[in-house]
């Protein structure tokens, strides 16, 4: 199962930036400049006031667990079972749904502190996962 590819990324034009900025390094969140608003997922216009005035903002990739699953079922490479995915709070104010990884279990839990990792998978891939703080 470790070999496995992990699933193809979703890009167009509306998210090519946050990509992008994965690839470079950088964790960016899409910025309304006529409210002052940020939003992810990114979107074509803001969520808050309509706008289409947008930009992004890099993140300090700094954040605290919001909630969290662990994912039993279904198994599928090239994830193990039990694996946990968190909701992210970051410090800017807006949250991401990311993997956990480097972690124990006793290392996920609401309100715990987690920096962004951000980790080229595959040629293709490169994703914002999050770890504990600590590390």
């Amino acid at each position: 199962m470790s070999n496995a590819l992990r699933p193809r990324i979703g890009v167009n034009k509306d998210t090519q930036f946050f990509w992008d900025g994965l690839k470079q390094g950088k964790l960016l969140i899409q910025h309304c400049k006529a409210c002052d608003q940020l939003q992810h997922p990114p979107g074509p216009c803001c969520k808050h006031c309509q706008s289409f005035e947008l930009d992004a903002i890099e993140s300090t990739g700094r954040g605290t667990i919001h909630s969290f699953v662990r994912m039993h079922h279904p198994v599928a490479p090239p994830f193990e079972s039990g694996h946990p995915i968190v909701l992210v709070e970051l410090e800017e104010g807006t949250r991401l749904i990311a993997d956990f990884i480097n972690s124990t279990p006793e290392q996920v839990f609401i309100g715990a502190a987690v920096k962004v990792a951000i980790t080229e998978c595959d040629d293709e891939v490169t994703l914002a996962l999050f770890e504990p703080a600590s590390m």
